[in-house]
């Protein structure tokens, strides 16, 4: 008997380990185009109503970028997302006056009908057949492999000369790629029937950003009081968008304000608290609050201790660490997205401290490989204490036998597992 795969952490896709065969007619790609083009061609007219609406949602507009942003935020937010794929149905898109009329449609409904209104601007665009997964074959033609259906526009003022869109995607901003779909391979379809095989925009790891920030003084009684920052881009910005992508009441925007100064210290209490509508996608991510009144500090005989925030966090990876060591030797080669990923993420506390006082430092660590960065920082300025932990990622596959350094560097990371600072009071 051929023994069972055991899965390991991190395993790449594909490797030799995991095997499978995948055929396919013997098409091509501009076959599949031309028959995609042919299908869909008559399915580009506006009707009256859409003419009108068109000209209503960008009248307030001062650029054609200006316009561009509105019909993206109308057809994204403002027609409900249903996916149809019955029979053809699958991939003949809905005329846009029957979108317009029942106000829903699937990825290609959207993407036709968006397509439609910004070629009545005078624009020129395509509809972009791909996998809404990001895992598209581009060595294997057939038409199975997509399940998805972008917008294209063509901006030669702008890098790239092109911008991808994705009107399934609410909460996307202009401009951008739901995660997943980034550097992936789709087929840009013609009208004539001519296409490109395209790899979509990928964001650099600086553009998926986490910061936390909190900043404040400690009295000479132990409390804390200050202002949490949290703000988030790229890939990042999800979270944040789906949580505040609503209208609180004022009973509920009082409760959340609690909540946030719980979670920044426990037993704190907050006030000021600043949103920012998640729907808005032209709004940068962003919360702030003041934290007031905030318990920090425990004694033992002369001296303070000092618990760091949750919102602080460290990396220690030990028991990771300890698990990637038990599995040796490892079969599979390892994705280095999946360890850390494409990021940055941003931690702080700024806190002044009472006359006198100082702060026994932890030591800084710094560690780099190529599965991550990661540097905590401890130091004590005046009366300024500081703290900043920063961890950032990559993408990639490495061979099985480079487990060993992801163990080291998991094991130096986890070096800084520092969750208490000693204080000691000016005399």
């Amino acid at each position: 008997d051929v023994p069972k795969l055991e899965t390991e952490p991190f395993a790449a896709v594909p490797n030799t380990l995991s095997v499978r065969i995948e055929m396919s007619s013997p098409i091509t790609w501009a076959e599949l185009a031309r028959w995609y083009a042919g299908l869909s061609s008559s399915r580009y007219a506006l009707s009256p109503p859409l003419e009108t609406q068109l000209a209503e949602h960008v009248k307030d507009a001062h650029t054609l970028e200006d316009s561009l942003r509105a019909v993206h935020r109308w057809v994204s937010q403002d027609f409900r997302y249903v996916s149809l794929s019955l029979g053809i149905g699958g991939y003949l898109p809905r005329l846009p006056a029957q979108v317009l009329e029942t106000r829903y449609g699937d990825c290609k409904d959207k993407a036709t009908l968006f397509i439609a209104l910004v070629r009545r601007m005078g624009l020129t665009a395509y509809p972009v057949l791909l996998s809404a997964s990001g895992g598209a074959d581009s060595t294997l033609p057939t038409v199975q492999q997509f399940d998805h259906m972008i917008a294209a526009v063509d901006r030669p003022e702008q890098d790239g000369g092109r911008i991808y869109l994705d009107l399934t995607s609410d909460l996307t901003p202009y401009g951008e790629l739901p995660p997943a779909e980034e550097g992936s391979f789709a087929l840009v379809v013609h009208d004539d029937g001519k296409f490109e095989d395209v790899t979509l925009p990928e964001r650099p790891a600086s553009a998926n950003r986490s910061e936390m920030r909190i900043a404040g003084e400690l009295s000479a009684d132990g409390h804390f009081a200050g202002r949490y920052t949290e703000t988030k881009s790229g890939a990042l910005q999800y979270g944040l968008r789906r949580a505040y992508a609503r209208v609180f009441s004022k009973d509920e925007l009082s409760r959340l304000t609690q909540v946030l100064a719980n979670g920044v210290f426990s037993g704190a209490s907050g006030d000021s608290l600043s949103l920012f509508d998640g729907r808005d996608l032209q709004a940068k991510p962003r919360v702030t609050l003041l934290v007031n009144d905030a318990p920090v500090l425990s004694s033992s005989g002369g001296t303070r201790i000092f618990t760091l925030p949750p919102a602080l966090p460290n990396y220690a990876s030990l028991g990771l660490a300890s698990a990637l060591e038990r599995r040796k030797p490892r079969r599979y080669p390892i994705n280095i997205g999946a360890v850390i990923g494409p990021l940055e993420t941003v931690s702080e506390l700024r806190m002044t401290l009472p006359v006198g006082w100082k702060a026994e430092l932890p030591p800084n660590v710094t560690e780099a490989s190529q599965f991550g960065s990661y540097s905590a920082e401890y130091a004590q300025e005046g009366r300024e204490l500081r703290v900043t932990r920063r961890m950032s990622g990559a993408k990639g596959t490495a061979p099985p036998e480079s487990v060993d350094a992801l163990i080291a560097w998991l094991r130096a990371i986890s070096k800084d597992d520092v969750k208490f600072i000693v204080l000691q009071p000016g005399q």
